[in-house]
C-alpha cells in the first residue's frame, strides 16, 4: 500500500514544483510611453461694442505685462501664466462669427434709446418727435417681450413740485401714444425727474427746449 501511495504522490509533487517555479518567475516589464506634454491653455479677452460705439477701455494685465484694448472687437490672447498678453488685434467679422457666433446669438440686444421733445408747459409732443412714434412701436414689437421705460423731464422754469408732476404727465402721454401705435411691451415703467436732471445745464427759471423731453428706453 505504501508503494502505491508513493507513485500517486510523485506526479502531484512534480506539478506543485512546476507551479511554484512558474509563480516565482519575474514578470516581464511593461513599458508605458510618457504622456505628451499638454499644450498650454489659451485665454482670449475681447472688447465688445455697445451698439455701434466702443464700450470703453480695458487693460489686460498679468505678472508678465499688460496691453490696452480701446477698439471694438479688439482682442488679446494669453497662452499661459508664464507669458504676457499678446499684441492686440482687431477681429474681422468672419473671425467674430466663427469664434463667438453662438454666444452673440444668445446675448440680449443692447437697449435702444430715444429722445422725444415737448411744447412749452404741456405734455404735447413736437411734430418731429411725433414722427418717431411708429419706429419706437416697431422696435418694441420686434423685441417682444420688451421692457419699456419712459422718463419725463422739464426745463427749470417753475417749482420743483410742479415740474415733477409735468414730467409724469409727459411720460404717461408718451406711453399712451405708443399704445395707440400698437406697442405692447411686457412691462411699462413711467417716471419723472422734473427739473432735477437737465440735459442742458441752465440757471434756475431758464426756458430751454432741449430740457423739455422724455427719455424712452427699450430693453
Amino acid at each position: 500500500m505504501k508503494g502505491v501511495s508513493c507513485r500517486l504522490l510523485l506526479p502531484s509533487l512534480g506539478l506543485l514544483v512546476a507551479l511554484l517555479l512558474s509563480g516565482c518567475a519575474a514578470p516581464k516589464p511593461v513599458i508605458v510611453p510618457p504622456p505628451e506634454a499638454a499644450a498650454p491653455r489659451k485665454s482670449m479677452i475681447v472688447l465688445l461694442p455697445e451698439g455701434d460705439k466702443v464700450s470703453g477701455e480695458v487693460t489686460v494685465t498679468n505678472a508678465n505685462g499688460s496691453e490696452v484694448l480701446n477698439q471694438s472687437w479688439q482682442a488679446v490672447e494669453i497662452a499661459g501664466i508664464q507669458d504676457g498678453p499678446g499684441k492686440p488685434v482687431v477681429l474681422q467679422d468672419a473671425a467674430v462669427q466663427d469664434q463667438f457666433g453662438a454666444v452673440l446669438a444668445a446675448t440680449p440686444a443692447p437697449p435702444v434709446h430715444y429722445l422725444l421733445y415737448f411744447k412749452v408747459n404741456c405734455a404735447e409732443l413736437l411734430p418731429e418727435s411725433r414722427l418717431l412714434l411708429p419706429e419706437i412701436a416697431r422696435v418694441v414689437q420686434e423685441r417682444s417681450p420688451a421692457a419699456l421705460s419712459i422718463v419725463g423731464h422739464t426745463d427749470s422754469v417753475g417749482s420743483v413740485k410742479y415740474n415733477y408732476g409735468l414730467g409724469l404727465k409727459r411720460a404717461a402721454a408718451v406711453a399712451e401714444l405708443l399704445a395707440r401705435e400698437g406697442a405692447a411691451p411686457a412691462s411699462v415703467e413711467t417716471s419723472s425727474r422734473g427739473k432735477s436732471d437737465l440735459k442742458v445745464k441752465t440757471p434756475d427759471q431758464t426756458p430751454e427746449p432741449r430740457n423739455r423731453r422724455a427719455e424712452v428706453s427699450i430693453r
